[in-house]
């Protein structure tokens, strides 16, 4: 429960609440503009000074580190249990939370000494756990604990549908406090707040992510940057069917081949040898067609004709006179004698080219059975060289087998995961159904604070507050049946928040507190918004704590409240107005 709140600030307008209805007037001008009367008194940053003070974080662009403001620190007097409490806060020092009454004794307040004022002051952090540990029931310490985990019940998301803010999106939907807030902050926060099981949402959270994850992995197969990773097992398996039977044969022939250390020797020999045998083809043929010339000019040799001879010498005798010759028969037998050296020289070449050709012959068949032997030899076997170029061949083959089987395993995990994402889903659902069923006194007394308050918004109206288990985690709704005009959504979230206010305030101890800025009311008849006021106060008296509204002086003024209402009591003596410069909750405009 708030006290009071004051600020170093000197112009700023303390405020003062008490138990019950404390409405906040902002005196607007009749012809003020829209932004005037919202912005300029004040009631906004009413509720974000609520919120520095309670642990809001305090980013750069907060007003409280404006150079109007960053020098001056906010303080609230509050009672959190049985135990009044003084803090102070500033946007100088937005980590500190000084406190300068109470928690003296407290160790979980983990209080330290500011070394340059002396002060006792407690981390921010430190100071939600704190109040989440006094007001939300949470564990005293939450390092080590559940809390302490991802998608867990955090004091900020609970506090803050104590005092939705209209900037953050606060009045659009009741089960969001934010319009950013996520769908697992809000369901697990509710079901914590609400008495039941928190921890199933969580696990749809987990399902989410995991979907998310599963998706991603989907469209980088489909063909963004992992596209050659993976694929479909449809498309890999005959891929890899294709790919292990390459490797298998290979692997057969290698289990097969004998490598021969002179593979490389014999080559070159069979080489050679087949390259003799071609030069021994090349002189077989000149050499036939030598011995075909020489046995030509043997059998044309013979000697010339005797009568022929006699001429010559008869006309040597008359041309020559005094030379004395020869007699014929000494010329024919000195003729006959060159003949027959000539024939012999003739004979002499036929047999040296005729063995010179059985010899080439000869010499053939030796190389060609030498040939024919190594190359039985290399059938069969390979060099080193080979063998060792199939076993690289082999590693490449075996390596991309090893690639495609994986992206197979991988491809039945993404689709054995996306059957398996379905089940959990299902059996999550069973769960969730089945913890409603186990907590249906929580709900049910839910259920009959919605229609206890809704029968009293409305003469003519039934409504109805449903969680509803879903395949995507619980779902909290308030239905009041008619048209929609007339602010009913406002109504329900009015609806929801007053009911959220008494059951935590049961179970917990909760914040003693529910803040309703004057935008939850816009487009609200004008008998509801009176009626809200009235429900507000009575429930938040009986179980002491306060119900706070900030509104314009126009509409309040306008409510049809009934003639016991005591301004005296339910108004704040602090005014707020936007009719000069001085007259907003700081006391001054920037």
């Amino acid at each position: 429960m708030i006290l009071s709140i004051e600020s170093s600030l000197p112009t700023f307008k303390t405020l003062k609440f008490h138990v019950g209805l404390n409405v906040m007037i902002a005196d607007t001008q009749p012809d003020a503009s829209e932004k005037q009367t919202r912005n300029s008194a004040g009631k906004t940053s009413f509720v974000e000074i609520v919120h520095f003070l309670f642990g809001a974080d305090c980013e750069p662009d907060s007003i409280f580190r404006t150079p109007a403001l960053v020098e001056h620190s906010f303080s609230a007097e509050i009672r959190v249990g049985e135990e009044l409490f003084t803090v102070r806060r500033s946007g100088l020092e937005p980590s500190k939370i000084f406190v300068l009454e109470g928690g003296r004794d407290r160790k979980a307040l983990k209080l330290k000494v500011d070394k340059a004022t002396e002060r006792m002051f407690v981390s921010n952090t430190n100071w939600k756990a704190f109040l989440a540990h006094l007001q939300f029931g949470m564990p005293e310490d939450l390092e080590g604990s559940v809390f302490s985990e991802s998608f867990t019940p955090g004091f900020r998301s609970m506090f803050s549908y104590f005092a939705r803010r209209r900037n953050s999106g606060g009045f659009i939907s009741l089960e969001r406090q934010a319009e950013k807030q996520q769908r697992w902050d809000w369901q697990v926060n509710l079901s914590y707040l609400l008495g039941l099981d928190w921890r199933v949402p969580r696990e749809f959270q987990k399902i989410r992510s995991r979907e998310r994850t599963l998706e991603e992995l989907k469209k980088a197969a489909k063909g963004g940057s992992l596209g050659e990773m993976f694929g479909t097992v449809a498309e890999l398996r005959p891929q890899l069917t294709v790919a292990e039977k390459g490797a298998t044969r290979l692997r057969e022939q290698i289990r097969n081949f004998e490598v021969l250390d002179s593979y490389k020797d014999l080559s070159r020999r069979a080489a050679r040898a087949r390259t003799e045998m071609q030069a021994l083809s090349r002189e077989a043929v000149s050499l036939q067609e030598t011995l075909g010339h020489l046995c030509e000019a043997l059998t044309n040799e013979a000697p010339p004709d005797h009568t022929d001879l006699q001429q010559i010498y008869s006309a040597a005798g008359v041309d020559l006179p005094g030379v004395a010759l020869r007699q014929i028969e000494d010329v024919n037998r000195f003729y006959q004698s060159v003949l027959e050296n000539r024939r012999t020289h003739l004979q002499r070449e036929i047999l040296e080219a005729e063995q010179g050709l059985a010899s080439g012959e000869r010499r053939m068949r030796t190389l060609d059975e030498e040939r024919r032997e190594i190359l039985r030899s290399l059938e069969g076997r390979g060099a080193l060289e080979d063998f060792l170029s199939m076993q690289r061949n082999l590693a490449e083959l075996e390596a991309t087998a090893a690639s495609l089987r994986e992206r197979y395993k991988t491809a039945e995990l993404l689709e054995g995961e996306s059957t398996k994402l379905n089940l959990d889903r299902a059996n999550l659902k069973l769960r969730l159904q089945a913890d409603h069923q186990q907590r249906k006194d929580a709900l049910e007394a839910a259920i009959l604070v919605v229609a206890e308050v809704i029968n009293e918004l409305y003469d003519d109206r039934l409504g109805r507050f449903v969680v509803q288990a879903t395949d995507n985690g619980p779902e909290f709704h308030i239905s009041i049946e008619g048209d929609r005009g007339g602010g009913i959504a406002n109504m329900e979230i009015f609806c929801f928040d007053i009911t959220l206010f008494q059951l935590v305030a049961m179970r917990y101890g909760g914040t003693g507190f529910l803040i309703h800025d004057s935008h939850l009311f816009d487009g609200v008849d004008e008998r509801q918004v009176a009626t809200a006021l009235l429900i507000g106060d009575a429930i938040t008296t009986a179980i002491g704590g306060q119900y706070i509204v900030t509104m314009n002086s126009d509409i309040f003024n306008r409510l049809p409240l009934p003639g016991d209402f005591d301004p005296g009591r339910n108004v704040l003596s602090t005014r707020l107005s936007d009719k000069t410069e001085t007259g907003g909750l700081f006391g001054l405009r920037f």
